[in-house]
């Protein structure tokens, strides 16, 4: 426990931080007034006058200091450059910062789990792994036939932009196809990909070594340089059963601006599309035609592992 003394002193010492321009101020002026006086030598008078030209001033000095905080003008300053972009940007900590502000806000809630929710969204869904966006993704699928054996034939093309980060001279871009059906390891299954295009130049891709011994995979990667923004054009012919999952499923590698996709299909054939993860689903466009799909995601995001599906039905 403090004893009186030390509450004393810590009471002493609020006091003078209260008071301390007043203090200052009158300390000032009683040493202007011994100078005056001739009680001392000279010199010593001199060094009473320039010390109470210093006190005055930092009275003065400190007086504007407490008026400035008191209106506010500094609170504002401060909170301006603190939270300019150009503060942030410069930055070296933004990863911790972003946990930081995070935990600040569901700590308190979920304190458990607040770890795990920090790192997979800073690294799943915000863009610190990647230097690029795509933008204006258009889908086209075409399915000529679900036969009677409930294997799908169709084919599948993707016109999107790629847009480079302003820091970025070049991207590596990774397209990817998976076949999840569980099928019969002897049927026979197409999935090719029939050209690849950027900015209307037709490209020669080589299959990763990670795919090319199974039929249900392909991972195609190519460089993307000397520009900020790229057209992509892609076409797929695939073919393979449906008989263990009878659907389709098309989620996002990368961040996507704005989405719409169009899907034929024969008139016996039912197909029902559905959203996968989105805050805000496809609207409906084209209601009136039939055999016919049309789905669009304007002027919002879809992020990693989002995106859409379709589930297809025979009719008999």
């Amino acid at each position: 426990m403090p004893n009186k003394f030390e509450e004393y002193l810590k009471k002493s010492r609020a006091w003078i931080f209260k008071n301390l321009t007043w203090i200052l101020i009158v300390l000032s002026l009683l040493c202007f007034i011994i100078s005056l006086k001739d009680i001392f030598s000279p010199r010593v008078n001199s060094i009473l006058d320039k010390a109470g030209l210093g006190m005055l001033t930092s009275g003065i000095f400190t007086a504007i200091l407490k008026s400035l905080q008191f209106t506010g003008i500094f609170k504002e300053e401060i909170t301006k450059v603190m939270t300019s972009t150009s503060f942030i940007e410069n930055r070296n900590d933004l990863p911790q910062l972003w946990k930081d502000i995070s935990k600040s806000l569901y700590n308190r809630k979920f304190p458990k789990i607040s770890d795990l929710l920090e790192d997979k969204i800073l690294n799943t869904y915000l863009p610190t792994n990647s230097s690029f966006y795509y933008e204006d993704y258009n889908v086209s699928i075409n399915i000529k036939e679900i036969n009677d054996n409930f294997e799908i034939f169709y084919t599948q093309t993707c016109q999107y932009n790629v847009i480079l980060d302003n820091e970025s001279e070049s991207a590596k871009l990774e397209i990817r196809s998976e076949i999840s059906d569980d099928n019969d390891p002897n049927t026979r299954i197409v999935n090719e990909l029939i050209y690849f295009k950027v900015n209307g130049e037709d490209i020669a891709l080589v299959e990763d070594e990670s795919t090319r011994d199974d039929p249900k995979k392909t991972l195609y990667k190519y460089e993307l340089k000397n520009s900020k923004k790229f057209v992509i054009k892609s076409k797929y012919e695939r073919r393979y059963p449906l008989k263990n999952e009878n659907y389709k499923l098309f989620r996002m590698k990368y961040i996507t601006h704005g989405m719409q996709v169009s899907v034929n299909f024969p008139s016996n054939v039912r197909v029902s599309f559905f959203n996968i993860g989105l805050v805000n689903g496809f609207t409906n466009s084209n209601e009136d035609f039939e055999n016919h799909i049309c789905r669009i995601l304007n002027n919002d995001i879809i992020l990693p592992h989002q995106g859409f599906g379709m589930s297809f039905e025979k009719i008999r």
